[in-house]
């Protein structure tokens, strides 16, 4: 049985790791067109915009951990569950859409002057896109949850198409810069949600039933760690561009946004394989089983693929950025280097969290934690150079690294049961 559930956990991977990363690699080719048509200064602008919108949705990234665990532990009347939590979550979720945008509309000017934006309209567009993004978590997350990877995949992949396209529309032929770019977010995404809609016809077509309050609370407790988890590794993942941004001069931030955008495959290729390792997880744990293996799996693949592009960027870098970017990008390379060190940490560590946060053990949130602190800390006292930012993202990175490993030891040896 074992050995048939692990089959079938190594199939999933390999849809999930293929479709999601042909959206990854479409989702790059989109960054490539926009460094090459847009000079170093807007191309930075347009990242630290892109990280911004990151982390203002990154709350409601939650609902795939959430909806995974839930879905998990249904028995009965599964559509029927599925279409209520589906139809409150959309409720939700609009009231949190326009929050956002209503809220960063009257931060606006701040925002403009903190990443130095010529006008507010680019700020106005990433709030746009950000709301479309928020809707179509949701459809992410029910795909995950009810383990439909391939539908999954291909919301991700066509909207990663349609992004591209938009791109090379409205920047490309149409010259309308930053502006263009942040507009090919919001149309790719709206079709993406147009998509995702179709694909869950038959939960839309269900009857929908009561859920229990018992469910809801217990959806509610788990979403507190849930979302600390989420918030802190996205910061990690974009508040350094952010920060480049606003501290360095605008050049030097263009060339930090290129370094982080390659650097962050180390991260996002094996990323693709939590998808399918969550919901195993959290299944097994509701059923008793035994679930190392999958950690195992998980963890051996993550440290190949990202062990392998730290490699290819410190032998070849100079040359990807050569033929991605051009020339005036070589500034660059060094940044690469640790970027990539530094993601590929992050990604390690960020296996562990999940199989930690499918088990409900939360101890891995405290060296998490204290990585955020220690990465905000730091850049706030140095950041003289965009190089600098990077060694304290790949100092911190590190810490949460050891810190997560050492916690997962002890509960190995000292707590082997989970608390379902």
């Amino acid at each position: 049985m074992t050995n048939s559930l692990l089959k079938k956990f190594i199939r999933n991977n390999a849809i999930v790791f293929i479709l999601l990363n042909s959206a990854g690699l479409l989702s790059y080719i989109f960054q490539v067109v926009l460094g090459r048509t847009l000079p170093p200064d807007q191309y930075g602008s347009f990242n630290s915009l892109l990280a911004t919108g990151a982390l203002i949705t990154t709350p409601i990234t939650i609902l795939h951990l959430v909806f995974s665990r839930f879905i998990a532990r249904i028995k009965d009347q599964k559509l029927q569950h599925i279409k209520s939590l589906l139809t409150i979550s959309l409720k939700f979720i609009l009231c949190i859409a326009l929050g956002i945008f209503l809220i960063g509309l009257s931060f606006s000017p701040w925002l403009k002057n903190f990443l130095n934006t010529e006008t507010t309209l680019p700020i106005i567009l990433m709030l746009l896109a950000a709301c479309f993004s928020s809707f179509q978590q949701i459809f992410i997350a029910v795909c995950e949850g009810m383990q439909r990877f391939l539908s999954l995949g291909m919301i991700s992949g066509g909207g990663a198409l349609a992004k591209l396209l938009f791109a090379i529309l409205f920047v490309v032929i149409l010259g309308w810069g930053v502006e263009g770019g942040l507009l090919a977010l919001s149309f790719a995404t709206f079709s993406a949600l147009a998509y995702g809609i179709w694909q869950l016809q038959d939960v839309f077509k269900a009857q929908a039933v009561d859920l229990h309050s018992s469910s809801l609370m217990e959806m509610t407790r788990f979403s507190i760690p849930s979302f600390f988890m989420i918030t802190m590794v996205s910061i990690m993942c974009n508040i350094d561009i952010v920060l480049a941004r606003h501290y360095c001069p605008p050049d030097q931030a263009g060339y930090y946004a290129t370094a982080t955008i390659l650097g962050r495959i180390a991260f996002f290729l094996p990323s693709s394989l939590l998808m399918v390792l969550f919901p195993s997880v959290a299944k097994a744990t509701v059923s008793g089983s035994k679930d190392n293996h999958y950690l195992w799996v998980s963890l051996g693949l993550t440290f190949i693929l990202s062990g392998g592009v730290f490699l290819v960027f410190f032998i070849a870098g100079q040359s990807i950025v050569q033929l991605f970017y051009g020339e005036q990008y070589y500034s660059a390379v060094p940044i690469l280097e640790i970027v990539s060190a530094a993601m590929g940490l992050l990604a390690m560590s960020h296996v562990i969290f999940s199989y930690n946060m499918a088990r409900s053990e939360f101890g891995f949130l405290w060296p998490l934690f204290g990585g955020v602190i220690l990465l905000l800390s730091l850049v706030f006292l140095y950041h003289g150079s965009a190089k600098t930012i990077a060694w304290v993202l790949l100092f911190s990175t590190a810490t949460i690294f050891f810190g997560t490993v050492l916690n997962r030891v002890y509960l190995s040896f000292f707590h082997p049961k989970p608390s379902i």
